[in-house]
């Protein structure tokens, strides 16, 4: 085999393990990257951001919190700026006890309200959640995005059904400011804001249409409850996609709001809508 062979065989490997992760240095930028379906990390270490949001004297431990950016919403407006996502971790330390401690991060232009409370596993124990601020931007914790020079964005209904069904991972972005929100009155144009997510599990109704949801349990600040947020998508053969995102309280899943997004599938000329991105293996 002949240099010019090896370096064929090399390269694509060599071009994967390459892809860098470039730290976000502020909220127009991170906008940016998510309308593009961006693969977003975070690391915030509470230790180093010294203002107190709200804190329960039991808490012996400031921790470390990091991780992939899932189900999301925000503002794209950068005078505006607020984005909002949450995890929830299972803890162990007793067998006979499980529980869960839900991880909460508001971003608020250059500063995350950074929030966490092990709640029990029905989510029924919220009178103590710990919290700081860190500004973000200035070291206080940080969010990195995946390079992806060659992202293929889909733009049609039979695209996305395709790299469905072969396996593919499928980030999606709605900039529901290209959507019609219907209300009492009739339609009406969204607000400048959007949500995304991956979908990573999905259904294909005997019409053809693809249903696909996302879910996440957040703490909301000053009245210090939970709420569970679950989005629900329908991907249509006429390429327009319907979203219904109900909050529910997390521990009897009563009804709450609802509210309904009729969006078309974006094109990359036309960004408005639901935007549809291959995600890198």
């Amino acid at each position: 085999m002949n240099a010019f062979s090896f370096l064929w065989l090399v390269l694509p490997f060599f071009s994967v393990q390459c892809q860098k992760m470039v730290k976000v240095q502020s909220y127009r930028h991170l906008v940016s990257y998510m309308g593009r379906g961006a693969d977003v990390r975070y690391f915030f270490n509470a230790s180093t951001c010294v203002t107190s949001a709200k804190t329960s004297q039991s808490s012996d431990e400031i921790p470390v919190i990091g991780g992939e950016l899932k189900l999301f919403i925000g503002s794209k407006d950068p005078d505006d700026g607020h984005l909002f996502f949450s995890q929830v971790r299972y803890v162990d330390n007793n067998p006979n006890n499980l529980t869960a401690e839900i991880q909460t991060i508001y971003v608020i232009n250059d500063t995350a309200m950074v929030f966490w409370e092990t709640t029990g596993f029905f989510v029924n124990n919220t009178g103590n959640p710990d919290g700081v601020y860190c500004n973000w931007t200035r070291g206080e914790g940080s969010i990195w995005v995946k390079q992806h020079p060659q992202r293929k964005q889909m733009t049609s209904f039979n695209e996305i059904r395709s790299a469905l069904i072969s396996g593919e991972k499928i980030r999606w972005v709605a900039n529901l400011i290209g959507c019609n929100c219907p209300s009492d009155s009739g339609p009406d144009e969204c607000t400048n804001s959007f949500v995304g997510d991956t979908i990573t599990d999905f259904k294909i109704s005997d019409n053809g249409s693809i249903r696909f949801t996302s879910s996440s349990t957040s703490l909301v600040p000053l009245s210090w409850v939970y709420a569970r947020m679950i989005v629900f998508g329908h991907i249509y053969q006429n390429n327009t996609v319907n979203f219904m995102i109900s909050l529910l309280d997390p521990t009897t899943w009563d009804d709450g709001d609802d509210e309904i997004f009729l969006c078309p599938i974006a094109l990359s000329s036309a960004p408005k809508g639901v935007g549809f991105f291959l995600m890198d293996p």
